[in-house]
């Protein structure tokens, strides 16, 4: 299962609710479908674009997320079997004094800031101060999250995980955000940047749930990218690669040597190019994708289920804030010598529930769309040119 971090398909009924009208990632960052992205096309990507359907690899079907939410805890819960009903808390006007104080306490060290913030922005402009105080940086955003940020040579990475850590097990009861993020950087004033070693610390995802039924049934997890993190107590085995060549070959890997269930989460879309509304950086994330694609599909036999998905959007045109974007997501399954076609009443948490079904499990929540892939068998060619 791949997830497609942050690339949502357009507006919900309730997007005006998040301040998201007329959002819709993939149709802004391929220029309506005008990116050249042959090998995805063909899988089935630009189904989701308001124009005629073609014949995909791949079945396909939008979602439309029923989670209160639009942040990546959210819609990995719900794709695992839980929908969030109660919403998160927010921190519109930043954190308390309260809670800073005690953050403080906790660590031995002052903090710096406390806001709602860009996380560039943030660390372009407090970053000389935290170098000259020792002083972390917090700040916040839409999203349910508590974020800290340090230089490498100020407060080395592992000691910035063991302030998440603190943070972590301070904000619970009323103040159990999402997630607290490390978020380390490098660099000297005026060239700032952060750096691949940024760890999410979730709230745990709650229990029953179809990825605990998949764990229970010892079959192996593999966890690739920020799954690591939301799920790595569920994982067998785990990888954090810097890059989408990278995190493919981790995931053939992981299929060779393992099998089981390989949960992959490519997150640059979201965090390099969607937060930084870096449109071209987006479309070219998605070429290098397109790229690597046919690769990858060539080791899969009848026997393995692919499910491409996203866990909400991250519009990179949106001009009236640099958090997600409340959209509709999707899913693309193949399973080789089967046609890909339309499934009908495809809901978010039907993606573990499958699984679960590919697996011979019964699900905690959802239905198996399994049997709507498997509908249609492909027609088998004979002579010298055919396929096989």
């Amino acid at each position: 299962m791949i997830v497609l971090d942050g690339l949502g398909i357009g507006p919900m009924s309730d997007s005006s609710d998040y301040g998201d009208d007329g959002a819709n990632t993939l149709k802004h960052a391929t220029g309506n479908g005008k990116l050249p992205l042959p090998n995805l096309e063909k899988f089935g990507l630009y189904n989701f674009l308001a124009r005629d359907k073609q014949p995909s690899k791949a079945s396909w079907s939008e979602i439309c997320p029923r989670s209160i939410g639009k942040s990546s805890i959210e819609g990995h819960w719900e794709m695992m079997g839980i929908v969030t009903k109660k919403k998160m808390p927010t921190y519109p006007n930043g954190f308390s004094e309260d809670i800073l104080n005690e953050l403080s306490s906790r660590i031995g060290r002052d903090v710096l800031f406390g806001e709602p913030a860009s996380g560039t922005e943030i660390i372009n402009r407090l970053g000389g101060l935290h170098m000259e105080t020792g002083s972390p940086i917090v700040y916040t955003s839409a999203d349910s999250v508590l974020q800290i940020a340090a230089h490498e040579d100020v407060i080395p990475v592992k000691e910035l995980y063991e302030i998440c850590y603190v943070a972590r097990h301070m904000m619970v009861g009323e103040n159990e955000v999402a997630r607290i993020i490390a978020r380390p950087f490098v660099g000297t004033q005026e060239n700032f940047k952060r750096t691949n070693r940024r760890k999410d610390f979730p709230v745990q995802i709650p229990i029953p749930n179809n990825l605990f039924k998949i764990r229970e049934a010892n079959i192996p997890i593999s966890c690739v990218g920020r799954t690591t993190d939301f799920f790595g107590n569920y994982c067998t085995r785990s990888d954090k690669p810097v890059n989408i060549e990278e995190s493919l070959q981790s995931t053939r890997m992981y299929k060779k040597l393992l099998g089981g269930f390989i949960f992959l989460n490519l997150g640059d879309f979201d965090s390099k190019y969607g937060h930084r509304r870096d449109v071209d950086g987006f479309a070219n994330e998605l070429k290098k994708l397109d790229e690597l694609w046919e690769s990858f599909l060539q080791p899969l036999t009848s026997n393995d289920l692919l499910i491409v998905t996203s866990d909400h959007g991250n519009d990179p045109t949106n001009t009236t804030h640099t958090d997600h974007t409340r959209e509709k997501t999707f899913v693309l399954a193949l399973l080789k010598g089967f046609e890909g076609l339309k499934l009908e009443n495809i809901e978010m948490v039907d993606i573990s529930a499958t699984i679960c079904d590919f697996f011979g499990l019964t699900p905690e929540n959802g239905k198996s769309f399994l049997k709507q892939v498997m509908k249609k068998k492909k027609r088998r060619t004979t002579g010298f040119n055919s396929a096989s």
